[in-house]
């Protein structure tokens, strides 16, 4: 069975030779053979990257090796080489990246600098800190359907706590109280993406009777919708502690466990339960992830 870091190798490879094409999200997915919902969460644990930020730096070190070289290409034709289809957008990324505007770095490239630049690219496959199964104690267990409300957070981290008092507000109003109502996060985007934004879903279950009794709220929301976790088999583990342990818990999960168990993902998002919510000092994380 091909493990998941071959797949992504020829991720890295198709980047590297098609850096002029769009490089969308499915298309990439496809090529490692993963559901688009799972892919930068893999990318992330096996590269120390999320793709749009590894193509973003790949295009601009090409660029400026172009620059650098060529005094009488124009900014627009190497703009348009390695896939950007404005000169505005490239000028701002490639100053970002690479610390000089496209213009000023093909009059006076900063080459120690640039060498500076391509050090994430050295590093892309050194491993993480490695976590045993003892340190995660994933186990897979099976869920039957869970109905739920949510709401939709696609926006910077910053605005997350609105988004949460909406909810907060909402199971308020509707006594969907935490005590006999589950709490989730729907992860589709665990890292910011290239503007910034996290993509996620705040949810609470549901029973039979409570959702009858909100259809015509649902109905009427602009924000809130039905959704439900689907039954099937997940792979879980609890946490207790930082974000930053969690990440390190995930990348084992994504990086070293679906490999070692010979496991394919399912196509839902990775999903937490968030427990004791109501005890601040005593909160704790249900991870789970959908499996076949």
């Amino acid at each position: 069975m091909e493990l998941l870091s071959e797949k992504f190798e020829r991720v890295l490879a198709y980047i590297d030779t098609h850096l002029n094409t769009s490089l969308s999200l499915d298309t990439l997915a496809d090529i490692a053979q993963v559901p688009q919902c799972h892919f930068d969460n893999i990318f992330m644990s096996l590269f120390h990257s999320t793709s749009s930020q590894y193509i973003q730096l790949l295009r601009n070190l090409e660029a400026a090796h172009q620059l650098g070289f060529d005094k009488n290409i124009s900014i627009m034709q190497v703009a348009q080489s390695v896939g950007y289809v404005d000169e505005a957008t490239f000028t701002t990324e490639f100053t970002a990246s690479i610390g000089q505007s496209p213009s000023d770095f093909q009059l006076h490239p900063d080459w120690g600098n640039f060498f500076v630049k391509q050090q994430p690219l050295k590093t892309l496959s050194e491993g993480h800190e490695t976590l045993s199964a003892d340190d995660v104690n994933v186990e897979v267990i099976r869920l039957e359907t869970i109905p739920c409300i949510a709401i939709k957070h696609q926006a910077s981290e910053q605005y997350l706590p609105q988004t949460i008092q909406a909810m907060r507000a909402f199971r308020q109003a509707h006594k969907l109280y935490p005590q006999f109502s589950r709490t989730f996060n729907l992860i589709h985007q665990f890292q910011q993406n290239a503007s910034g934004q996290i993509n996620m879903d705040i949810a609470v279950s549901v029973t039979a009777e409570q959702k009858a009794q909100l259809t015509a709220v649902i109905n009427d929301s602009e924000h809130f919708y039905f959704s439900e976790i689907p039954q099937g088999q997940y792979a879980t583990f609890l946490h207790t502690g930082t974000d930053e342990e969690l990440k390190k818990k995930l990348n084992y999960l994504f990086a070293s466990w679906l490999s070692v168990q010979h496991k394919t993902l399912a196509n839902y998002p990775l999903f937490f339960e968030r427990l004791n919510i109501l005890q601040q000092d005593n909160a704790q994380t249900r991870v789970f992830l959908g499996v076949v």
